[in-house]
């Protein structure tokens, strides 16, 4: 059964995922029915902290060509701020958790909902360390200052790219400038930034790949997410290549960083480019930690590795883009 399915007046009413929910808020999550001791040995192991997920918003109002929204369509319903505060001093009385991971695909969206968010947890004595995901052109310095009252430690943007003809080809919304400013108010609050970067995006190409290395130069997040481009059915993406896509239509009949349609290079070749831009971000955060000679010495090899893969960038090509290359 496709769509999503909710109990009203004790009967299963099915909702098409193609349409909106209702906008109503739904109130607390019914976390009696998690075993939480269970719940919390499991994050400990596994982590070395205790965090819990929570949600104050429903969907997403932007159209970004490879985001798919079967669910939530391009709606954003929010919940109350001072709700989720609420909800936010239940779970601190009564599970005390480490770390509350926001679920929002954009969380806050509105600074005055965010002002009003972080007045409310200081009034219920709710502040739990926390992280969201947001946009780059939604970090204004009062949206910053305001999530950093609230108790926000951690920003994921999606950054995607940090060539702005590949920003516009996914219909993203968003300037390469907008995300160096962004990184720049959340450091000023104290507040760490992740970057979410997707390579292989349609018509991406050797230029627009060093673009990307040469933003997380610039901005310096303190993390990277690292991507290729899935074309995911519904999206405006999906139809671009689906002609390509062959036997595989679902992302999870791929491998890691695997490339379901054709792009300009080969999947080995974006997992060569994820390797050498975690280590530049490893080496970036080590600048203040290690000695002078060894930090050159590190980045000397990084970059040489970095030529070493870009000397032999054509043999990665896809064989349509040699082609091309080649005529």
């Amino acid at each position: 059964m496709s769509g999503v399915v909710r109990l009203s007046e004790g009967k299963a009413l099915t909702q098409s995922g193609s349409r909106s929910m209702p906008a109503a808020d739904v109130g607390m999550a019914a976390w009696d029915l998690v075993d939480m001791d269970r719940y919390r040995a499991t994050w400990v192991k596994a982590h070395g902290y205790f965090s819990l997920n929570l949600a104050a918003s429903r969907g997403c109002p932007f159209r970004c060509a490879w985001c798919a929204k079967p669910i939530w369509g391009n709606q954003y319903l929010q919940r109350n701020a001072a709700e989720v505060a609420g909800e936010m001093a239940h779970l601190k009385r009564s599970f005390n958790p480490d770390h509350i991971w926001f679920a929002d695909d954009i969380f806050g969206f509105r600074v005055d909902w965010v002002a009003e968010f972080a007045a409310s947890v200081r009034a219920a004595d709710a502040r739990i360390p926390f992280t969201i995901q947001t946009r780059a052109d939604l970090v204004s310095e009062r949206m910053a200052e305001a999530l950093r009252d609230a108790g926000c430690r951690e920003a994921w943007i999606g950054a995607e790219s940090g060539s702005q003809r590949v920003l516009d080809a996914m219909n993203k919304g968003t300037t390469v400038r907008e995300i160096c400013v962004a990184r720049d108010r959340f450091r000023a609050v104290g507040i760490r930034v992740g970057f979410f970067i997707q390579l292989g995006y349609m018509g991406e190409h050797l230029d627009d790949v060093l673009a990307t290395r040469d933003l997380l130069d610039a901005a310096r997040p303190d993390e990277i997410g690292v991507s290729v481009s899935y074309p995911l059915p519904g999206t405006k993406f999906y139809d671009l290549v689906k002609a390509q896509l062959r036997g595989k239509t679902h992302w999870q009949e791929s491998d890691d960083l695997e490339m379901m349609f054709q792009g300009t290079y080969t999947s080995d070749f974006y997992r060569a480019v994820r390797n050498l831009m975690h280590d530049q971000i490893a080496l970036q955060t080590l600048d203040m930690a290690v000695g002078g000679d060894e930090h050159i010495a590190a980045k000397r090899t990084l970059d040489q590795r970095w030529e070493d893969l870009l000397s032999r960038e054509f043999q990665y090509r896809s064989p349509a883009d040699r082609t091309v290359a080649a005529g």
